[in-house]
């Protein structure tokens, strides 16, 4: 476990110089993710103060360190070398600032007071407002940097305490998707189409571009028939426009000299996005373990992949074989349930896009 965790924190171990507390830090999830991330406090990261105890001293200063390089809190860093699991890390927590755990799992829809729309984007913010025995929670799955600003928001007041609750991302969605599922899967499947089709791979809309074709192919039979002689003249006269011009385009991309282009910039490693990688399975159990390991070797830090994968509920093979595997990074299955049609990558991966869109 140890040699795990300092493997996965290389990277130099000198520390940014932090600043003075701020006097009312935002929990707004483009804030509270990244913003001040990477400051360093007296002590370490506090946010895993309450684990130190659970682990070795190695392991604590490599996580520290791996958190400030990457600009995140040093809890995402245990939990994504698997030194811990997000639910045993915010049971910890919650018990050290006194925040209870929501499991999420018998709670009903009407104890949300969102409407639909902002339901769906409660689990891209993390966070979720609930009505319980008429008091108004604050449930979060903390993300990047945002259970250290939840900590210091407690610090500076603890009567906040008790507004908060914590659950894990993967509650959270699993809530989301409960009672949302049919307009999620609809948005995921049908929201880039509609909003930006030219960057959609999905199946063209055929009704226009048949009347298109259908119009140019009635008006070049009605020129055949009125001047046979003329548009075969036309038509000859424009394919050797057409052969001339691809000719002259090969010869002088033939003098031009190719110019290498500018290299990608290395950017640091707090600047970096978090990417979702989604893998749709069907009866594949023999390629699971080249798959995951092909991800593995990514030159991305694992703390910033989002690695989803799709299997049908029936197929127990690739469900087995993912269950098997000692994963180096976490590794979200989603078991996609059969609707009485023949299971396809389709389906699945439209079903997986559904999951990462609660994540975006």
């Amino acid at each position: 476990m140890e040699a795990t965790v300092q493997a996965r924190a290389a990277g130099g171990r000198s520390m940014a110089s932090y600043g003075g507390r701020v006097e009312s830090p935002s929990i707004d999830p483009s804030a509270a993710e990244w913003a001040g991330s990477g400051q360093r406090f007296a002590g370490g990261c506090p946010e895993i103060d309450c684990v130190r105890a659970l682990l070795a001293g190695s392991v604590i200063d490599n996580a520290e360190c791996r958190a400030a390089a990457l600009g995140i809190g040093a809890d995402r860093v245990l939990i994504a070398a698997g030194v811990l699991s997000e639910e045993v890390y915010l049971r910890a927590l919650g018990d050290a600032l006194g925040v209870a755990f929501e499991p999420l799992d018998r709670t009903p829809r009407h104890c949300c007071p969102l409407n639909d729309g902002r339901l769906i984007e409660s689990a891209a913010a993390g966070m979720l407002p609930l009505a319980i025995d008429g008091e108004l929670f604050l449930v979060v799955a903390p993300r990047g940097a945002a259970a250290r600003r939840i900590l210091r928001l407690i610090e500076e007041n603890p009567v906040r305490a008790r507004h908060f609750r914590f659950t894990s991302a993967e509650r959270l969605n699993r809530f989301v998707l409960r009672h949302r599922r049919a307009a999620i899967v609809a948005r995921a499947a049908n929201r880039l189409k509609r909003n930006w089709p030219k960057l959609s791979a999905a199946p063209p809309r055929w009704r226009t571009n048949i009347v298109s074709v259908a119009a140019i192919a009635l008006l070049a039979f009605a020129a055949a028939v009125v001047a046979p002689a003329a548009t075969m003249l036309a038509f000859e006269v424009t394919l050797a426009a057409v052969f001339l011009a691809w000719l002259g385009l090969r010869l002088v991309g033939a003098f031009v000299e190719r110019r290498a282009g500018k290299p990608a910039p290395n950017l640091p490693g707090d600047a970096l996005p978090v990417y979702t990688v989604i893998a749709a399975l069907y009866r594949e159990a023999a390629s699971v373990d080249g798959l995951l390991r092909a991800i593995e070797r990514l030159d991305y830090p694992a703390e910033k992949l989002d690695v989803i994968v799709a299997v049908e509920a029936d197929d127990r093979d690739t469900r087995a074989a993912l269950a098997a595997r000692d994963n180096r990074l976490p590794v979200t299955v989603i078991p996609v349930p059969p609707q009485g049609r023949a299971p396809n990558r389709k389906r699945s991966t439209s079903r997986c896009r559904s999951r990462a869109a609660l994540s975006q």
